[in-house]
């Protein structure tokens, strides 16, 4: 019970923001939107051509999204990821308003050619919404709350989404849940206009790279040993998930033997997994999350193999629950970790650059799915896919382990990062890179650490010990433990202004030129403290 209680509290103080209540509604609306379209289609494509056609039309549905989304996401990157969010929005629902009304004009190759169009602005949805919540986290128990509250809203999205299409669908028609799709996403960009995040400053005015900075996200998950890790078998889930649209469809007619609606509860069933995964979710230690990521994606694909064993309705059902249990668990531990492990000016690329992969992902495991499916018949297919991800995680589980100790810090250097005016209001993601660029430094009694009239090069958190300060040749002030010295240099860009030295043997903490900087003018809240330092501490001279 006093866990139960812990979860409301958490999720009580994620909604308490109000721009953050109304990102986190406007993502429930946009899975809802999503969802709905994405179960109308399915049935619109089966009904037109098959298994085969519902794997083509996933296939075409996600290519584009996923050629557009990596550069695309780039733009996120420079404005207001708030704004970026309506934009996309108002562009599906523009293409889902479309389909409804090539779909009542009979114009069938323009419902698949909007599908491709809604499905961009879909997946540039994702990496936008997940790139903003790191900037309105302090701690990691809060980031994972706010991915966890994401993580639930798209499970109550995931259930609700296909039970509304496969109502309208039975009481109405396809067309019906395109427009009700295209509602969704209208209200979403309804809730965002009213948003504003402040803090992160935003990078419109750099000079502009295209060719880097477009491919940057791809460089950094091809780079990056950790982050390619937990990326990489994401990806993987992608596959599978999109092997999962096609079978999902195929395993109620030729497996189950169930009529056209229960392809909706079929897919809602994933929803209320996924309810109970994000509450799940709250429980796990915001510092370890590879293991749990590494249980979901087991879990993820054996059911789809048991689905072919037991082919009953209701034990369909439950295993599609835990799969939607598996998937809450391992959205929240892998975006956590790549927000944590991924620098926030190039966080939107590096996850455009993933989603844009995951619908390739999406995109191939539809073709293959609907090819397993016509050559082997659909259980084999079934057992096929449900066999990947568990081979893959069994085979990665060593490296796994490692990834918690390369994406987070210890406790001590957060501490200390507190102690700084320019980085305490930094989000949790930010310090734990910048604790990771700490340079550690001993000085004896009597040796200086800068000298006055030299070029700045560094900024120092002092650990340990006393060091004195001197400026024109007068003795000012003595330094300890948790204060910090060096900034004037560095953000007025002149020679240093005093000399210090160490009274006694000190510990200390060091930050190159650049990463300081980076850290405290990349954020208003940090770059107006550290103004307020650099005035305070030159007026006193």
């Amino acid at each position: 019970m006093r866990r139960v209680l812990e979860i409301v509290t958490t999720v009580a103080a994620v909604f308490r923001n109000p721009d953050l209540r109304r990102v986190e509604l406007a993502w429930g609306a946009s899975i809802t939107g999503e969802w709905l379209h994405f179960v109308a289609l399915g049935v619109f494509a089966y009904e037109t051509g098959g298994a085969v056609a519902v794997g083509v039309v996933g296939f075409v549905r996600m290519l584009p999204a996923a050629a557009i989304a990596p550069f695309a996401a780039f733009l996120c990157d420079r404005f207001r990821r708030e704004r970026f969010l309506v934009a996309v929005a108002l562009v599906g629902t523009v293409a889902l308003g479309g389909s409804a009304v090539a779909f009542a004009a009979g114009a069938d190759p323009v419902v698949f050619a909007l599908a491709a169009v809604a499905a961009v602005a879909l997946t540039l949805y994702r990496p936008a919404h997940q790139a903003l919540l790191p900037s309105l986290a302090r701690t990691p128990e809060e980031l994972v709350s706010c991915n966890g509250a994401t993580s639930m809203i798209e499970g109550l999205g995931t259930l609700a989404g296909p039970l509304l299409a496969g109502l309208l669908i039975a009481i109405g028609d396809v067309g019906a849940a395109f427009t009700a799709a295209a509602g969704c996403l209208l209200g979403a960009a309804l809730l965002l206009a009213r948003t504003r995040v402040e803090g992160r400053i935003y990078a419109a005015a750099e000079q502009l790279h295209l060719g880097r900075d477009l491919f940057r996200g791809f460089s950094i998950l091809a780079r990056e040993m950790h982050a390619r890790l937990i990326a990489g078998l994401m990806l993987a889930q992608t596959f599978v998930r999109g092997c999962l649209n096609v079978l999902v469809v195929v395993a109620v007619f030729q497996v189950l033997e169930a009529d056209t609606a229960y392809v909706g509860y079929l897919t809602a069933a994933l929803g209320v997994g996924g309810l109970l995964g994000a509450v799940a979710a709250f429980t796990m230690n915001g510092r370890r999350l590879a293991a749990p990521f590494g249980v979901a994606l087991l879990l993820w694909g054996l059911p789809i193999a048991l689905i072919a064993a037991w082919p009953n309705e209701a034990v369909a059902l439950l295993l599609l629950g835990v799969i939607g249990v598996a998937n809450s668990i391992e959205d929240v531990a892998g975006f956590t970790l790549l927000q944590r492990l991924v620098p926030d000016r190039v966080l939107a690329r590096v996850l455009g650059a993933f989603w844009g992969l995951a619908g390739a992902g999406v995109a191939v495991g539809s073709l293959v799915a609907s090819a397993l499916v016509e050559g082997l018949g659909a259980r084999p297919a079934l057992v096929i896919v449900g066999a990947v991800l568990p081979l893959l995680t069994l085979a990665a589980w060593f490296r796994l382990r490692a990834v918690d100790a390369g994406a987070v810090l210890p406790e001590v250097e957060l501490t200390f990062l507190d102690t700084v005016p320019m980085f305490s209001p930094l989000p949790i993601a930010a310090k734990e890179q910048l604790a990771a660029r700490l340079i550690p430094l001993s000085f004896a009694a009597g040796e200086p650490v800068i000298k006055e009239g030299n070029a700045g090069d560094r900024f120092y958190i002092v650990v340990s010990g006393e060091l004195e300060v001197i400026k024109g040749g007068r003795r000012e002030i003595v330094r300890g433990p948790g204060d910090y010295f060096g900034e004037i240099a560095l953000l007025r860009g002149v020679p240093r202004t005093a000399t210090v030295t160490a009274l006694s043997p000190v510990e200390l903490y060091a930050l190159e030129r650049e990463d300081f900087l980076a850290a405290a003018t990349g954020h208003s809240a940090g770059q107006a403290a550290g103004d307020a330092v650099v005035a305070a501490r030159l007026a006193s001279t």
